[in-house]
This record gives structure tokens, C-alpha cells and sequence, in this order.
């Protein structure tokens, strides 16, 4: 079952971030958080903290990678999840550097992504 207090999904593709929502809540998460944008998520960040993110890559304006860059420079070690349909993606993230963050790709079956975050947050 899912143990994670609360999740912050950032997507902007209204009807993913309504399904995102509705799966973690189906999964046992007590607070979903969508924003539409990674600049609206950091301004959340500033006052709210997460369990875990989940973020697409491919955002208008700050992509997925910038976002973790901005977030991590900012002093924010929440782990974070990143979702992509691009497998090519997960070698850019590797290359980040930074830690207590994935890639997981799209499309996905619910159990495969509770497990990942669930190592994400173990690790």
C-alpha cells in the first residue's frame, strides 16, 4: 500500500494531472497536490513540503531537468520522480548528478510506479 504522506504532480496536461490524482489518491496518498507548471510547483515549494514529486519532463516553459536543477539550487532535496514517454530522457537525468531522483517511463502500469517511488524514497 502506498505510504506517502502527500505528492505534489506537476503536469501540464489538465487530464493527466487529473488521472495522476486520482490513482495516488486510489493508492492510499492522503494529499495530491497538482500544479500546471514547474514555475507555479517551485512557488508552491517555497511554502509547502511533499513526501515526493512527480513531475512530467516536458513542460511549456521549464522542462523537467531545469525544474530539478532550479529545485535542488534552491536548497530542496524532496525526491522527485520524473515521467517521461522519451526513454532517452533517463540518460539526461542520470547525467544530473544530483540525488533522490528517477525516471520513470510513460506509459506505465499503476503497481510499477508506486514500486519506483517507493525505492525512490527507500534510497
Amino acid at each position: 500500500m502506498f505510504a506517502f504522506e502527500s505528492v505534489l504532480v506537476v503536469d501540464d496536461n489538465r487530464s493527466a494531472l487529473m488521472l495522476l490524482g486520482q490513482l495516488l489518491t486510489g493508492l492510499g496518498a492522503k494529499r495530491v497536490y497538482p500544479v500546471a507548471s514547474a514555475e507555479e510547483a517551485l512557488e508552491v515549494l517555497e511554502e509547502e513540503t511533499f513526501s515526493i514529486i512527480l513531475a512530467d519532463y516536458r513542460l511549456e516553459g521549464m522542462d523537467g531537468v531545469q525544474f530539478l536543477d532550479r529545485l535542488r539550487r534552491a536548497g530542496n532535496n524532496t525526491p522527485l520522480m520524473l515521467l517521461s514517454g522519451a526513454p532517452e530522457q533517463k540518460e539526461i537525468i542520470r547525467a544530473s548528478g544530483y540525488t533522490k531522483v528517477d525516471f520513470f517511463p510513460k506509459p506505465f502500469r499503476i503497481a510499477e510506479l508506486s514500486q519506483a517511488m517507493e525505492r525512490l524514497l527507500a534510497a
